[in-house]
């Protein structure tokens, strides 16, 4: 009796293993059958330089797919504000992408209102998947790292001597000066500040404008402009009242600096008086920086430092040792900057540590060793 109940165990054990292998297949088919997947032909692209004939753009395809099935009418969207875009009856897409700019773009499905699959209505736990279907489209300069060599300040630190590349033809405007900085504060003939009071500054027919932010409770404004060498016209708005200069008076911006301008508005009439304490301009630093940089895309706070890129895209990287060796991914990014110092920057002079952080829409290069 023994024999035959150990015998009967073993037969119903090993009917239970050969069940749970046997489902085991179709448990894994299910599971695909609900995994949605968005695939493009490519996602990787080298920018291209902007040309007139419009050579800079490329299609790129993709397909949005229900395991092997595809999602049919389901409305997709490049980046946060790009445009709609609509899959077809094979689960297709195609999208147009300028290779001028440098861009991490995500893909992402915004809606399934109207969207089929197997010519039937997507269900609940179907819809959650097709949702969190997403892409990323990278267009990068490359990056070529031509040397690193120990710091001669730090043993624990590496220098890496690196260079963007470009096509021939591709002139990048690396991060230098781009405006100055017009400060200051409008108040009214006693001193006492104004509030949403507008400056404005321009030449005669209109160019070269620049307009303030409306003062705040201090009084307090700021604009950036280009200074040039001809004399501008100053003005302030203070609702619909327009204050200026007296006739055949001009204002004179200096060269290559950021200005701070105190203005006094008239107790009567509306023209500005252009002298102390009523008009007082004085010089102060800093300038507003634009263009690409590079850096290594590593956690906020480590500390490294970079020089900006002269105008064959060389920098240098100081970076310590031990992140180095973990081959950190790099990153490109325009970035506009105010700098308030008194040097104007210029190519291979070193920028601040924790200066530039990478945003989720710059793109991440993996560098070539040369």
């Amino acid at each position: 009796m023994k024999k035959v109940t150990k015998a009967l165990l073993c037969m119903l054990m090993a009917a239970v293993t050969l069940s749970l292998i046997d489902s085991r297949p179709e448990a894994y088919a299910n599971a695909n059958d609900r995994q949605a997947r968005m695939e493009l032909d490519q996602s990787a692209f080298v920018v291209k330089a902007w040309r007139s004939d419009g050579s800079h753009l490329t299609a790129v395809k993709g397909k949005l797919t229900l395991g092997e099935r595809p999602v049919v009418n389901a409305l997709l969207q490049t980046g946060t504000r790009g445009r709609n875009i609509r899959t077809s009856q094979d689960g297709s897409f195609e999208l147009l992408l300028d290779l001028s700019l440098i861009a991490n773009t995500p893909i992402r499905v915004t809606s399934l209102q109207g969207a089929t699959v197997d010519d039937k209505p997507i269900g609940s736990k179907e819809e959650e998947s097709i949702l969190s279907a997403s892409t990323v489209i990278n267009v990068y300069h490359p990056i070529e790292v031509m040397n690193v060599e120990p710091s001669d300040n730090d043993p624990n630190k590496v220098k890496v001597y690196a260079r963007i590349l470009s096509e021939t033809g591709d002139k990048i405007s690396f991060f230098q000066a781009d405006k100055y900085r017009i400060s200051g504060q409008v108040g009214d003939a006693d001193g006492n500040p104004i509030k949403d009071a507008v400056v404005w500054i321009d030449r005669e027919r209109g160019e070269g404008f620049a307009k303030s932010t409306p003062t705040n409770t201090e009084g307090k404004y700021e604009m950036y402009y280009w200074p040039e060498d001809e004399g501008t016209n100053l003005t302030v708005m203070l609702g619909t009242r327009r204050y200026v200069l007296p006739d055949g008076k001009v204002f004179i911006l200096p060269r290559n600096t950021s200005v701070d301008i105190s203005i006094r508005l008239p107790r009567e009439g509306s023209v500005i008086d252009d002298k102390p304490p009523m008009l007082v301009c004085t010089t102060t630093k800093g300038a507003t920086y634009s263009g690409l940089l590079a850096g290594i895309d590593v956690p906020p706070g480590t500390p490294y430092s970079l020089t900006i890129p002269d105008q064959h895209g060389r920098f240098v990287l100081t970076v310590p040792k031990d992140v180095w060796d973990k081959h950190p991914y790099f990153f490109e990014t325009r970035l506009t900057k105010f700098v308030g110092q008194e040097k104007i920057l210029k190519a291979g002079d070193e920028l601040p540590i924790d200066f530039v952080h990478p945003n989720p829409t710059d793109p991440r290069v993996n560098a070539t060793v040369s």
